[in-house]
């Protein structure tokens, strides 16, 4: 009973809403694994939903790339996109972004619980009630969808509860942006300066950083932005050839894409790379042995190996080749 009393005072508050907001971006300080489900929960203490959904994807996509559930099973989404051809709700969406829509809106009860869409999919989830919400970025082409679903058919979702995902939309996609562009300004620290950026595994941005943008326009500049211009699974020594480096590490369903212009650097052998990192971090040869676990005079040797390869003769211009200015 305290629960709800307390469920209710959040509700129909906006300091509970403002207390929401400002939950959201502190979450976007602590990481992204996970944000969007974290978000989603967040969201659920000031509407009252049973499920959830976030999906993403691009203006010309028939379905979305990137999706979390809150709440319904993991097999949803899957269902969903094979049941889309029978389902309206996506269609009304799209033909009113940014307007809160109600599956009600389209459907009445009587007509919807008869139908095929709910015998053979929400009733299998035990969704009852839907109401969700599309945002376009029209500069990107990314489009983000967050739909809630109750399972009592008696609860309606209220004009207070469509005004409040109306509001909270907004920040949950610029809360989740936040947390990529922050995500990318912890990892960009390697010596080779890359530029940085999230995206799906068909190539879609969910974030870039400027300089990412700025190479790709100047080694491939017919092509749309918004998305790479090169299949991620290309092999590496195609971009190579180019003048390009890549490389990506998994972020969940997503990537952390590094690219970078070749460099003298890149001449460099692994091992030369990481004698390279310690010694421009101002570690002196035993302390650098200590940390890559090899004798100081082995470190020497790379070092001596490395001023030959770059045609240096110092730590100063060894510090100018790793971060040029």
């Amino acid at each position: 009973m305290g629960n709800k009393y307390w469920f209710e005072i959040m509700k129909n508050t906006m300091n509970g809403i403002d207390v929401c907001i400002t939950r959201l971006y502190h979450l976007a300080g602590k990481g992204i694994e996970g944000y969007r489900r974290q978000a989603l929960t967040e969201l659920a203490q000031i509407i009252d939903f049973d499920g959830a959904l976030w999906g993403t994807g691009h203006l010309n996509s028939s379905g979305f790339h990137s999706v979390d559930v809150l709440g319904v099973d993991e097999s949803y989404p899957i269902a969903l996109a094979e049941n889309k051809t029978i389902n309206p709700f996506y269609d009304a969406l799209k033909r009113m972004p940014g307007c809160v829509v109600e599956l009600s809106m389209i459907m009445d009860d009587e007509t919807f619980y008869q139908s095929e869409l709910y015998q053979t999919f929400f009733s299998r989830y035990g969704v009852e009630r839907v109401m969700g919400l599309i945002l376009e970025d029209e500069s990107t082409g990314i489009v983000s969808l967050v739909s809630l679903y109750r399972f009592a058919r008696e609860k309606n979702f209220s004009d207070d509860d469509k005004n409040i995902l109306q509001r909270m939309m907004h920040h949950l996609v610029n809360a989740v942006s936040h947390a990529y562009f922050l995500h990318l300004e912890r990892q960009n620290d390697a010596p080779n300066k890359a530029a940085l950026a999230i995206c799906d595994k068909y190539g879609l941005f969910f974030e870039a950083q400027p300089r990412f943008i700025e190479i790709l326009q100047q080694y491939y500049p017919d092509d749309p932005l918004g998305r790479l211009p090169f299949d991620l699974q290309e092999k590496k020594e195609v971009l190579v050839q180019q003048g390009l480096h890549l490389d990506k590490k998994a972020l969940g369903d997503l990537f952390c894409i590094s690219l970078w212009e070749e460099s003298p650097f890149d001449r460099l052998s692994i091992r030369e790379k990481e004698v390279v990192q310690a010694i421009t971090r101002g570690l002196s040869f035993k302390e650098a042995a200590r940390e890559l676990g090899v004798a100081p005079s082995t470190v020497s040797n790379h070092l001596y190996k490395v001023y030959r390869k770059l045609n240096i003769s110092s730590r100063s211009e060894l510090a100018l080749v790793v971060n040029p200015r």
